[in-house]
């Protein structure tokens, strides 16, 4: 079995089932299958702005198998996404450039495995016996002991193994996006892959971040001109992270980079730490632009941090450094390989 686990940075597929999982991972039967098309008419250099197709009329659509909530859930993965590529987020349609919806599925197929039999060597092992000897003659009698060994021996023995069903969930994602003025689809995704995981807002998360983001080079286009980037103050803190969810229901922001020599590393933030809190304000179910809007600061500011690591929670306190010394100095960034594993390579800040 392998398992999968999405970074801002890479994808990784490796391990197997015996090893515990880490936050943002599932296990895999499969590799994902994933594909995109994309207009090639379409006017993406014009979108800044999207707006989040409300969950369709269970009465005028064939679709039934959707969850409400759980269409709501993944609708704000695929947000925080899209804010990464540097999209803003509108709460109207009549505000946004473009309009998304999405569409899942998570069918579980099982099968009967019949009973089978298999004839296997069987090994008997050899046995030692001593019985006493009585010995009589003319001079007298005497006793003693005498031992036999019987070899040991292989027999066919016929095994058979009884019946069993097996069987796996299939998460289905489809993201599509449509021109606001046309309500023509300019671009759609999808991905599926098999997995034990039941519940498809901890999948569809593994799937949505495939689609849109892609291995190493985005999916979906970037926006051309970024309604915000986190350096629109001059200080930065050397943080990297994305919003996951553990249990489907609460999403986190989880720290996925950190830029070596910069105030995360030097007060020993870790990959794979959970922020729970940003200056005693909980971070539940906030958005990407909430996030990088709590963390703006200029230089000299600070920001403190609840962390919730392996089960314990404390607190950091972070300090901004000058954006243009981080620039020239922070050249290294602490990630992840294909295993999972916390390793550094040259990556400066942009």
């Amino acid at each position: 079995m392998k398992k999968i686990f999405l970074l801002a940075f890479s994808v990784l597929l490796s391990g197997c089932a015996s090893q515990e999982l880490k936050p943002g991972m599932i296990s895999i039967y499969t590799s994902p299958n994933i594909n995109f098309e994309k207009d090639p008419d379409a006017t993406f250099d014009k979108y800044n702005k999207f707006y989040l197709s409300p969950f369709p009329d269970v009465e005028t659509n064939e679709n039934f198998g959707m969850s409400p909530i759980a269409y709501k859930q993944l609708l704000f993965l695929v947000r925080n996404k899209l804010e990464l590529l540097g999209y803003m987020h509108a709460d109207t349609i009549q505000n946004a450039d473009f309009w998304v919806s999405v569409f899942y599925s998570n069918e579980y197929k099982s099968q009967y495995v019949p009973p089978s039999s298999s004839t296997v060597p069987w090994y008997v092992p050899g046995q030692t016996q001593t019985s006493n000897v009585n010995l009589y003659g003319s001079s007298g009698y005497s006793w003693g002991t005498a031992t036999t060994t019987t070899p040991g021996y292989y027999v066919p023995m016929t095994v058979t193994r009884p019946g069993y069903h097996t069987g796996s969930y299939y998460p289905y994602v489809n993201i599509t996006a449509c021109d606001k003025l046309t309500n023509k689809p300019t671009w759609s995704g999808t991905a599926i892959v098999a997995t034990p995981e039941e519940d498809i807002r901890r999948s569809g998360q593994v799937l949505i971040r495939m689609i849109l983001l892609g291995e190493e080079k985005g999916n979906f286009p970037p926006c051309n001109q970024p309604y915000k980037k986190d350096d629109s103050l001059d200080g930065c803190f050397g943080i990297g992270f994305m919003i996951i969810t553990l249990d489907g229901n609460n999403f986190y922001p989880l720290i996925n980079a950190i830029w070596c020599d910069s105030p995360a590393y030097q007060q020993k933030l870790k990959i794979y730490d959970i922020i729970i809190k940003i200056d005693g304000h909980s971070t539940l179910n906030w958005p990407r632009s909430k996030i990088i809007e709590s963390l703006n600061k200029n230089r000299g500011e600070d920001v403190v941090l609840s962390i919730k690591r392996q089960g314990k929670t404390f607190e950091i306190n972070l300090v901004a450094e000058d954006e243009a010394i981080a620039k020239k100095n922070w050249k290294k960034i602490k990630t992840t390989n294909e295993k999972g594993n916390v390793i550094t390579k040259k990556m400066q800040i942009e």
